[in-house]
């Protein structure tokens, strides 16, 4: 049987009408949480976000239609995002929760998403993204981002490692930043989003400023008041738009960045000198004095009062003395002993009969 370009037109038309159409009325989440006798978890902080205004505006984040898009949902819970992300109109949206006594909820919710809710049972920090979003849709890096969003209401105590592990894939452009320039909007502790945006000067300045904003602009967009979770947390909550930028400040792996920056941080308020040092062996004011010497950076500054540019040319600075003594890399302490077991008391390498030049060239990986 042969149909007619109209005929096949106007079914099409009725298709993305169908998907883009708002879930039919359901359980509030609140009714689920006490139907199947859940409540949070304090081992795994969680916070519920329900209030569907708050809910709708941190979804309408990512657009007021998600029509053509992929979206990968974080730590959905009982599904209060998941069925606000759903009722725009998303291709896909990809669930990975690791606590199982979500699932029913979550399946609750398939059942009327006409098979566009994949529920994943896989801890995040594990989970490959890349099985999110279909590779045929990724984009090039220096293009605009392609349809994807990672999004979600992140328990407290895995946002960080998250945000590295991301930041890692980001400047290296590798795992799920393989297909391009994905936006990221989540919910943080209000303190760990002003520290991500800080300036310098301010007081919130800190390793973290650093090491995200080199890589990517970050964006505070709204406060979301306690009384909004279930349980309400001790902290006040902010959604942060995350959005990797075409060109890196300083063109190194997030590993190498987060090195140096957090050994000069660790000084905060003493001079910046403190925390070049502890880069180095105690015995070895030489190189101190070279990292200095390289990049032009006043010793005397403090670390929170230092530009990007500062951290960048810091950053270069001990690249290039790394070059040329590589063990530098694998001490990663504030304590002299430590040092001693790959350097001696002269501040020279030790020889190292366990240790491959393989392990070493993978930390200039």
């Amino acid at each position: 049987m042969k149909f007619s370009a109209k005929l096949l037109q106007q079914a099409k038309a009725t298709v993305e009408k169908m998907s883009s159409l708002p879930m039919p009325p359901l359980a509030t989440v609140q009714e689920l949480l006490k139907l199947y006798s859940v409540k949070a978890s304090k081992h795994l902080s969680q916070n519920f976000l329900y209030h569907p205004s708050v809910v709708n505006r941190f979804v309408a984040s990512a657009g007021k239609r998600l029509t053509g898009c992929h979206v990968c949902e974080v730590g959905p819970g009982p599904g209060s995002i998941t069925r606000a992300i759903l009722d725009r109109g998303p291709d896909s949206l990809t669930a990975v929760e690791k606590d199982a006594r979500f699932f029913p909820m979550l399946k609750y919710l398939g059942d009327v998403a006409d098979g566009r809710l994949k529920i994943v049972h896989d801890d995040i920090l594990k989970y490959n993204m890349l099985e999110a979003f279909p590779p045929h849709l990724a984009t090039a890096w220096h293009e605009n981002p392609p349809p994807f969003f990672i999004m979600g209401n992140l328990p407290f105590n895995i946002s960080l490692p998250l945000l590295f592990k991301l930041f890692d894939n980001i400047s290296h452009r590798n795992g799920v930043y393989s297909l391009g320039r994905i936006p990221i909007i989540i919910t943080l502790q209000k303190e760990v989003a002003e520290r991500m945006c800080a300036e310098p000067m301010e007081d919130q300045r800190s390793r973290l400023s650093i090491t995200s904003q080199y890589l990517c602009n970050i964006t505070e967009l709204f406060i979301i008041n306690r009384g909004s979770f279930v349980p309400a947390p001790k902290v006040e909550v902010s959604v942060v738009k995350i959005l990797p930028k075409k060109e890196f400040d300083i063109k190194l792996p997030f590993r190498d960045v987060d090195h140096v920056v957090k050994h000069v941080m660790h000084f905060r308020q003493k001079k910046c000198i403190f925390g070049v040092a502890s880069l180095f062996p105690q015995t070895r004011k030489d190189l101190v004095e070279t990292m200095f010497r390289l990049s032009g950076v006043n010793h005397n500054m403090k670390p929170w009062h230092l530009s990007m540019e500062h951290y960048r040319d810091l950053c270069y600075a001990f690249e290039e003395i790394a070059h040329d003594i590589p063990q530098l890399k694998l001490v990663d302490t504030y304590q002299q002993k430590i040092w001693l077991k790959h350097f001696d008391e002269n501040g020279d390498p030790r020889p190292d009969e366990n240790q491959s030049q393989e392990d070493v060239d993978r930390l200039f990986v």
